[in-house]
């Protein structure tokens, strides 16, 4: 599977794992809107050659920039609203929370990768910051199955 195709696999994520209580839909940017800016991030690196190399690590850093805003924002929504949720929401809710801080850690190494591999080894990298994309994305989606399952 391309690059392409594995990011539009990967399908729509909705919100985290923080139950609709924590939520401030007003306050947080839609997830469909930030799922279609880091894929065209992605698809962009996907598709640049090792000639256009530094837009590429650009659009990468800027999608995991905008990841940790995101991610960060959800967090906040879970701790102003902990006292309203059950236990088990917030079991749920912050192991779903580290899987995403764990698996954009991961990214992160794969950008680092990315960014001080040698240009011979370009498609390589890519491939493997690909991987690290999906692995975070199965995240989120996990995520996202058990704040419906709530």
């Amino acid at each position: 599977m391309t690059f392409l195709n594995t990011l539009r696999a990967a399908g729509v994520v909705a919100l985290l794992a923080v139950p609709a209580a924590a939520q401030d839909t007003d306050a947080l940017t839609t997830s469909e809107e930030v799922r279609t800016e880091i894929s065209q991030a992605m698809d962009a690196i996907a598709a640049y050659s090792e000639q256009e190399r530094d837009q590429a690590l650009a659009e990468a850093r800027e999608a995991l920039n905008r990841l940790d805003a995101e991610i960060e924002r959800r967090e906040q929504a879970l701790r102003e609203n902990w006292a309203e949720m059950s236990n088990a929401a917030r079991e749920t809710a912050e192991a779903r929370l580290r899987d995403l801080r764990q698996a954009r850690n991961r990214l992160g190494e794969r950008y680092g990768a990315l960014q001080s591999g040698t240009s011979n080894a370009w498609d390589e990298l890519k491939t493997g910051f690909s991987d690290a994309w999906t692995a975070f994305s199965e995240a989120w989606s996990a995520a996202d199955e058990d704040m419906s399952a709530n």
